[in-house]
């Protein structure tokens, strides 16, 4: 085939791909394929069964990893069946940080790539498909502008679990742009992506002086204060830490044995918790070898947020 072909029958296939319209429209997509709503640990164990998986020998083998991890099928299960499958189902532990712990070369880097690359793909299929609000500097779920007063009702209509409040940005676009009238809020579809930096981010320690916990969680813009007269308005606010750009997907954190502590408390203490513009607890995922992690053994301990990690070898 001519190439020149291939390129327009790419960009063909993109325009099908993308979707902006109305959260009234939005509701009617969740009729058809409500998957789309699913929260992240959801998301990711539905990217992984939907690949397929075969019982050998009594241990579930997931065909997702099979392309580039071998003999590690019974640590596989544990990983899915004992963390992303609960997770899925909103159990606590989709509150804690996964640690991947093992040997040097035991693929663990390999996996992290693997189900960032893996949401990347699924997030460009009909069932993985992610919607958000235009405008939202988070990617936020739409579905955060149904009032608490009415989600219960929308979840016996729908059959779809709605979990997490507006962003402040929203909420002041909700209020000055539509007037509080939701059915009209312009929603689009977005797929997520590591070099957009779009629902996965990579968080990577630096030098502890010039560090700052703006890189996890964003920080005010000083140069819009004037304009907007006050650091509480939300569009002085910078959502660019990685938490903000994880949202909706993953995030990984890398060296945390290196990270300084008052950066390591507030990763601990976002976890756990719901803020405004998260779907839900987000998946945080680091993977270390045996030796590093073994150098700074109580590095959580002593923290009264420690429950937020989970060990997975």
């Amino acid at each position: 085939m001519d190439f020149i072909k291939r390129l327009e029958d790419h960009r063909s296939s993109e325009k099908k791909l993308a979707w902006q319209g109305t959260f009234q429209g939005y509701l009617e997509i969740i009729k058809k394929t409500p998957e789309v709503a699913q929260l992240s640990h959801a998301r990711i164990y539905e990217m992984i069964r939907s690949a397929g998986l075969q019982e050998i020998n009594g241990v579930k083998s997931y065909k997702f990893f099979s392309s580039e991890i071998f003999g590690l099928d019974k640590t596989l299960e544990k990983l899915v069946e004992e963390y992303f499958h609960p997770a899925a189902r909103r159990l606590d532990v989709r509150k804690r940080i996964l640690l991947l712990m093992g040997p040097v070369s035991g693929g663990k880097s390999t996996l992290v790539a693997m189900l960032k690359q893996g949401l990347e793909k699924f997030s460009r299929t009909d069932s993985g498909g992610v919607y958000a609000i235009k405008g939202c500097p988070m990617h936020e779920e739409p579905l955060h502008l149904i009032p608490k007063a009415l989600r219960e009702e929308f979840q016996n209509e729908y059959n779809v679990y709605v979990e997490g409040e507006l962003c402040p940005s929203c909420r002041l676009m909700l209020e000055e742009e539509y007037g509080g009238q939701i059915e009209k809020v312009a929603v689009e579809r977005i797929f997520l992506s590591e070099e957009k930096r779009l629902g996965i981010g990579t968080f990577t320690p630096s030098d502890p002086k010039s560090q700052d916990i703006a890189d996890l969680t964003g920080s005010v813009d000083f140069s819009t204060i004037t304009e907007f007269g006050s650091e509480s308005d939300p569009r002085a606010y910078r959502f660019d830490g990685e938490l903000n750009i994880a949202n909706r997907g993953l995030m990984e954190f890398q060296e945390i044995h290196r990270t300084i502590q008052h950066i390591l408390d507030r990763l601990l203490e976002a976890v756990p918790d719901h803020y405004p513009g998260f779907e839900n607890p987000l998946p945080v995922i680091h993977s270390r070898n045996f030796n590093l992690f073994n150098k700074a053994p109580d590095k959580f301990r002593p923290l009264p947020t420690s429950h937020a990690v989970h060990p997975a070898a």
